[in-house]
C-alpha cells in the first residue's frame, strides 16, 4: 500500500507519517521502481500503536520506543510498561485536575469581587488573599466577604462576613 492508505488506515496524514519515518520512529519502507513508498500491514500496525500512544499523551520518542518493541514481537513487555505510565498518568492527571478545581474557585472568587465594585488593585495587586473556606451548607467554597453573593445562612459564612471569627 501507498502512504495515503497507511495513513488514513492509520487515523493519521502524511505529513505525519514522513514526520515518523525521519524521526526513525517507522522504519524506512520499501520503494517501488516509481520510488514510492511501499508499506505492508505491520507497519499499520506499528503505526496505528504509535498514534495511539501519542494520543495518550507519552512523549513522542517514548511511544516511537514502546511501539518499536510490539513491532519485534514484545507486545506483553509494552503491556506491562503500560499499564505502569497509566497508572502514573491518572496520578498526575487527579492533581493536575485538583489544581484546576482551586484556580477555578480562586477565578470565580476574584470574578465576584470585581462584579461587586472592588477595584482590581484591592482584589489582585496588593496581595491580599482571598481565602476560600468551605461553607458547613451546600453553596461551597466561599471567600467570606459580602460580595460572595452565595446568600447562604451557614454560620461560617455569618461569622466570615460580620468579621466574628470567634
Amino acid at each position: 500500500m501507498q502512504i495515503g492508505e497507511l495513513a488514513r488506515q492509520a487515523g493519521t496524514t502524511t505529513k505525519a507519517v514522513r514526520f515518523y519515518e525521519a524521526r526513525g520512529l517507522l522504519g524506512a519502507p520499501e520503494r517501488a521502481e516509481n520510488g514510492y513508498r511501499r508499506y505492508v500491514a505491520a507497519d499499520v500496525e506499528r503505526l496505528r500503536l504509535l498514534v495511539g500512544l501519542r494520543t495518550l499523551d507519552l512523549p513522542l520518542e517514548r511511544a516511537g520506543e514502546l511501539a518499536a518493541l510490539c513491532a519485534a514481537g514484545h507486545c506483553d513487555r509494552v503491556s506491562t510498561e503500560l499499564r505502569e505510565i497509566i497508572a502514573r498518568q491518572r496520578v498526575d492527571i487527579r492533581r493536575r485536575t485538583g489544581e484546576l478545581d482551586f484556580l477555578d474557585r480562586r477565578l470565580a472568587t476574584l470574578e465576584r469581587h470585581l462584579a461587586a465594585g472592588d477595584p482590581p488593585q484591592s482584589v489582585i495587586l496588593r496581595g491580599r488573599s482571598i481565602e476560600m473556606a468551605t461553607c458547613d451548607c451546600s453553596c461551597g467554597p466561599c471567600c467570606g466577604c459580602d460580595a460572595c453573593g452565595c446568600g447562604c445562612a451557614c454560620s461560617s459564612h455569618r461569622r466570615a462576613v460580620s468579621g466574628d471569627r470567634g
